[in-house]
């Protein structure tokens, strides 16, 4: 996810800049979002998060933003995953219920580092070891509830898709990528862009090609301050291009005629819809607030999932 929006920032650029450089744009509706951040430079967010669904839950926690390093061609920024807050039914037995809540709290405390480029765009994760011991002891915390090694080794495989390290960055990386987002283009008031991105596949396959709409709604240049909407969906051309591919991927291979077809409907008919309202701070080159909603809808069961940014100080 975090590469799918790295790309539509660069595609947004590659549509924009050319048009931006050869016009005589007034500055009133014009806005270059341009990180300019210092090492020590610090930001805190709440995030808030909700999920309606088969997977229904809420859940709150703290990123705590910071720039360890800047170079004319990247910044290295750490980011710190605090003070989790889940909001679920519990199981009633004790054991059960220490289980769940293990799991449920996995991600607190964990720290990733990011490497982007000279706009603010995501290049790299910086310290996947230290993702893959956070990710460790987790494990072994949910598997030191076991009452002996057979529950423990079911566990294991139960429970090694949820607790893996690739699967905590790439969420950590989706909550950064969305932060970071705006950055590194130039926009003009009113003006849609529409460039090809990418969507996560909901049946957990690649990401899907997807339509991508952005618009900076509002600009304000005494206060310095900016107003931008994206949304994107998939993009039927897409499916109906990769349909053998997906097929295959989604488990198609050997299957023949009624099977086949009605795999075939499944993958045609899925939705994956995105949206983010997005406040930025021109002079301080950070997002203010931003809320991000995915709806996915599979086998005609819907599934949507909330997430709010907030900016709160600087420590």
């Amino acid at each position: 996810m975090i590469i799918a929006r790295a790309l539509s920032v660069l595609a947004l650029w590659t549509v924009l800049h050319p048009a931006v450089r050869g016009q005589n744009v007034r500055n009133d509706t014009l806005a270059s979002v341009i990180a300019y951040w210092e090492p020590g430079d610090q930001r805190s967010y709440l995030v808030e998060r909700s999920k309606e669904g088969a997977r229904a839950g809420r859940s709150t926690y703290t990123i705590a933003l910071r720039v360890l390093d800047a170079t004319d061609s990247t910044y290295q920024l750490e980011a710190r995953f605090k003070h989790l807050r889940v909001e679920a039914t519990l199981p009633e037995d004790p054991r059960d219920r220490e289980l769940v809540h293990r799991l449920l709290h996995a991600m607190d405390g964990l720290r990733v580092q990011l490497t982007t480029d000279e706009t603010g765009i995501p290049l790299a994760l910086a310290n996947l070891p230290e993702v893959e011991e956070h990710a460790r002891t987790a494990m072994q915390g949910v598997l030191g509830l076991a009452r002996d090694a057979a529950e423990q080794q079911a566990m294991q495989v139960q429970l090694g898709p949820v607790l893996d390290a690739d699967v905590m960055a790439q969420d950590a990386l989706e909550d950064l990528g969305n932060l970071l987002f705006p950055f590194g283009v130039a926009y003009i008031t009113g003006r849609r862009e529409e460039v090809q991105a990418e969507v996560p596949d909901p049946l957990g396959g690649s990401p899907l090609g997807s339509q991508q709409v952005f618009i900076m709604t509002h600009l304000d240049t005494t206060a310095q301050v900016a107003r931008m909407r994206m949304e994107q969906h998939v993009d039927p051309k897409y499916v109906d291009d990769h349909i053998e591919e997906l097929l295959e991927e989604h488990g198609g291979r050997g299957l023949q005629g009624d099977a086949r077809e009605r795999l075939r409907r499944v993958i045609e008919a899925l939705e994956v819809n995105e949206s983010m309202d997005i406040v930025v701070d021109l002079k301080g080159a950070w997002t203010t607030e931003l809320t991000f909603v995915r709806e996915n809808v599979v086998r005609g069961e819907r599934e949507r999932e909330v997430r709010t940014y907030r900016l709160r100080d600087k420590r």
